[in-house]
């Protein structure tokens, strides 16, 4: 390559054969030609980078730690606010036992060490003692009740006057050999569940398998069942008469498919056919 002494000189790029010294190739160009061609190449290596990051995976892979870090933080802070919530609502269910039962309170708010807590003595409330006297002599004297109807002797089957749960068609009768212990009964939508004979709530909530269920202990240690329902109108230890509504026909449960009442009629501990002593029609 020869050079010539001015700034405005042409430069010369030749190429000769090693073995003759022969001219093969030769290429006469000026400085700002040689810049064009560095730009370009710039301009080309680096579109080239910045797709490769864009629309291949290498840009997730080089850049994947930093999302990932952040979102490891937001999940912690996330888990350590439920671990938050879930003490401060076990505290305050303990504190509200406590309190009902007349026990020092437990409060871990004003102590300075959250791992410790610090005893707070509470003077007893002359309605909070007449409410706690009047639950347990509620809770005793259902708790005889249970007891007396369950040892009551019960009448001959024949005798037993129970009404049906609600008006309607059974659809799967009582088939202990599927583990069907009850009867299906069909019936429109929002019919009452009407207990069948008098007796107290000894069961009232949800079960994942049966949806919304109630529990009937009646006398002669028989006890009935409602099962699905949508809605349920009695609370636990309540006394309902016969005829009285219970529930709320539904669907229920994992167990139901379709809106119906599953009933079932226990006596001594065992199923029984509730067609045997119910008239369903």
């Amino acid at each position: 390559m020869e050079k010539g002494k001015q700034p405005k000189d042409r430069y010369r790029l030749v190429i000769f054969s090693e073995s003759t010294f022969e001219e093969i190739y030769s290429y006469n160009y000026r400085p700002w030609h040689l810049y064009v061609v560095l730009a370009t190449l710039t301009v080309i290596i680096t579109s080239i980078i910045i797709g490769l990051m864009v629309l291949t995976p290498l840009g997730s892979l080089l850049g994947n730690n930093r999302t990932e870090s952040d979102e490891l933080i937001r999940l912690r802070q996330q888990i350590l606010a439920m671990e938050e919530n879930a003490k401060s609502h076990d505290l305050y269910i303990r504190n509200l036992r406590q309190l009902l039962s007349g026990e020092p309170v437990i409060d871990s708010v004003i102590n300075t060490n959250p791992t410790l807590d610090s005893i707070v003595t509470v003077d007893r409330i002359l309605e909070d003692e007449l409410l706690r006297k009047e639950t347990d002599l509620d809770l005793q004297l259902n708790t005889n009740n249970y007891r007396k109807l369950a040892s009551n002797p019960a009448r001959p089957l024949d005798q037993l006057h129970l009404l049906p749960p609600l008006p309607g068609k059974i659809s799967l009768g009582f088939d202990p050999g599927k583990n069907h212990l009850g009867v299906d009964i069909n019936a429109p939508a929002n019919t009452a569940v009407k207990a069948i004979q008098d007796g107290y709530i000894i069961s009232a909530g949800w079960n994942l398998e049966t949806g919304n269920t109630i529990g009937i202990q009646h006398q002669g240690n028989m006890i009935s069942f409602y099962k699905h329902n949508s809605a349920l109108l009695k609370k636990t230890n309540s006394f309902v008469r016969a005829g009285e509504a219970v529930a709320i026909i539904g669907n229920t449960g994992t167990l139901s498919t379709g809106p119906h009442l599953h009933f079932e009629l226990w006596i001594n501990g065992k199923p029984v056919d509730p067609t045997r002593y119910i008239n369903f029609n």
